[in-house]
């Protein structure tokens, strides 16, 4: 059985390969077993105070979405027709407490564009790749590579494997209108961002503007527990937030493995 590898594995592991041959499959499923053997030590006490709590009691089946029960053909059919769909009330709150948690303690840092030169009055969020040190963003991921499992089966999507960030906008920042493939390149085949601030309202800001596949526009505001599905070649912005925003960039992806280097 081939094994589905992503960022999340550290560069030069000697079980780390750099190439993924097919789609994510029934003979090629998605990881759900993360390698935590330095993240938790499970014999640990539960009330030592140096290591987080998220680290002691998560596991994979907090985070399970039973995709295949969840998407519809009604939503399947939206996805294909108008190129995207939301789902709302996508985890457990264990795991979306997790999620809030973990996004608000990390270290963020500066986006950049493609060309790697930060333009602040294109886009203004700051962001952190998931990689194995995120223990609660792990297991999202590990989510999404089932969900991409999923859109491979009844889709034909392609999908290799997954990427994904936290990102935060401080207010009076957005992302002007872009897509999420660069010109002439088609690598990303799905985008989906997932949100986690409580009790967002209309006046926050921060919506998620996109542009169907009929040139009709959508405004989708970032309630927590919210996952927007759409077509990574769709136009899109984040209009300004007026409260400190939090989400998490997804992308599922049709190239073979490139991990992520993160500079410390």
């Amino acid at each position: 059985m081939t094994e589905i590898i992503s960022n999340l594995h550290l560069v030069g592991s000697s079980s780390t390969e750099l190439g993924i041959n097919d789609p994510i499959g029934d003979n090629n499923p998605p990881l759900l077993t993360p390698n935590v053997s330095e993240a938790m030590d499970t014999t640990v006490d539960s009330n030592a105070n140096d290591t987080p709590l998220t680290q002691q009691i998560l596991q994979i089946s907090d985070f399970e979405a039973n995709w295949e029960n969840r998407l519809t053909n009604a939503q399947l059919d939206q996805l294909v027709t108008d190129g995207w769909i939301v789902i709302d009330e996508v985890f457990e709150g264990k795991a979306l407490l997790a999620l809030q948690a973990e996004s608000g303690f990390i270290e963020y840092r500066d986006a950049q564009l493609t060309a790697g030169i930060r333009i602040s009055d294109i886009r203004g969020d700051k962001i952190r790749w998931i990689t194995q040190d995120f223990f609660a963003g792990y297991y999202y991921l590990q989510s999404i590579n089932a969900l991409a499992l999923t859109l491979n089966r009844s889709l034909f999507a392609g999908i290799r494997h997954s990427e994904a960030h936290y990102a935060c906008y401080p207010v009076g920042f957005g992302y002007q209108w872009h897509s999420d493939n660069p010109s002439d390149r088609n690598e990303r085949v799905i985008s989906a961002v997932f949100y986690l601030n409580d009790d967002w309202e209309a006046s926050d800001g921060g919506a998620l503007e996109v542009i169907d596949n009929h040139g009709k526009h959508h405004n989708v505001m970032p309630v927590a527990n919210r996952l927007i599905i759409f077509d990574s070649d769709l136009q899109h912005q984040v209009q300004i937030a007026h409260r400190q925003r939090y989400s998490i960039a997804t992308w599922m992806r049709r190239d073979g493995l490139v991990p992520f280097i993160e500079n410390p």
